[in-house]
């Protein structure tokens, strides 16, 4: 899932100009030619997804990552989750929902632990115990991005508020809504 993250930033040349002044080019290229299901570490993403914020700023940012979940949405693992949602729950992004913590568990190694808290209409998802390179501001609207392009995918309107209040601590809350 990383490759496709750099994939889609180098087909943005200012995006990939800000990245590349904050990585070596070595992480990058390892990224680039990861496959989409290999385990990288999270700093280096960390950094990354940092640098590329704050270059563009928070609502370019957010739509980059709702952008990535339509990318995404080709990747057997996220393909099988999503459709697994939306049969055994419905296509609310409740349904959907329900298996974040699980594709969280799945995809990534040391990187804190997910949960979510559903309604049929709200859902307030946690992470906590993110590690130091993931307590930046990137991380929440990283989360929020991809919520609100889960929302794209079912064709449903939603809206995501992010708290990192206390993200030194590594926890960061959103809390989606939709119609």
């Amino acid at each position: 899932m990383v490759s496709t993250v750099v994939r889609m930033m180098d087909d943005d040349s200012e995006i990939l100009e800000a990245v590349e002044q904050q990585l070596p080019q070595p992480i990058l290229h390892r990224m680039r030619t990861s496959t989409r299901l290999a385990w990288l570490p999270a700093e280096p993403f960390d950094l990354l997804k940092q640098a590329h914020f704050e270059h563009v700023g928070l609502e370019r940012y957010v739509a980059f990552w709702r952008r990535y979940m339509t990318q995404v949405a080709v990747n057997p693992l996220f393909r099988n989750l999503l459709e697994g949602g939306k049969r055994i729950f419905g296509g609310a992004p409740s349904g959907v929902i329900k298996w974040m913590p699980k594709g969280w568990g799945l995809s990534t190694r040391g990187c804190g632990t997910f949960s979510a808290d559903i309604t049929e209409t709200t859902a307030t998802l946690t992470l906590e115990d993110a590690p130091p390179s993931s307590r930046q501001s990137s991380t929440g609207h990283t989360s929020k991005g991809t919520i609100l392009g889960l929302c794209d995918l079912l064709s449903i309107e939603g809206t995501v508020e992010v708290d990192d209040s206390r993200m030194n601590e590594g926890r960061f809350v959103m809390h989606a809504r939709w119609a």
